[in-house]
């Protein structure tokens, strides 16, 4: 793996890590201003757009968890496999874990740009 390619990657791994503690102000410092989100829900562009989708999941989420299987880097380009866990909040406390509980099977493409900043975030489930 070159350097670069290494530096890409762990800044895929900040990405997921601040996506699953919902640290808009990370996201937002690893964002380029206009910013690209393409996923099954939304197709938003702009910083302003793209924090308020997240922040829209983030408050719909009781908990996120990204486990990633796989990043394979090409360039600035990325395609991340993952799983995430979510958890939202039950309105009855007797209702079983599983019941709000989901994990959703993911590929993201994730492109940056030269600074290292994320232009383009394509989200699609498996």
């Amino acid at each position: 793996m070159e350097q670069q390619d290494a530096v890409i990657e762990n800044k895929v791994r900040d990405y997921f890590t601040a996506f699953g503690n919902k640290d808009d102000q990370t996201l937002c410092k690893m964002f380029d201003s206009d910013i690209h989100l393409i996923d099954s829900h939304v197709n938003c562009r702009g910083i302003v757009e793209v924090l308020q989708a997240n922040e829209t999941i983030f408050a719909n989420c009781l908990r996120i968890t990204p486990i990633i299987d796989d990043i394979l880097v090409d360039g600035n380009d990325v395609c991340a496999i993952l799983d995430i866990e979510i958890m939202t909040e039950s309105n009855d406390p007797t209702k079983d874990y599983a019941e709000n509980h989901v994990t959703l099977k993911v590929v993201d493409l994730i492109r940056f740009n030269d600074e290292g900043l994320i232009t383009k975030i394509s989200a699609y489930k498996q």
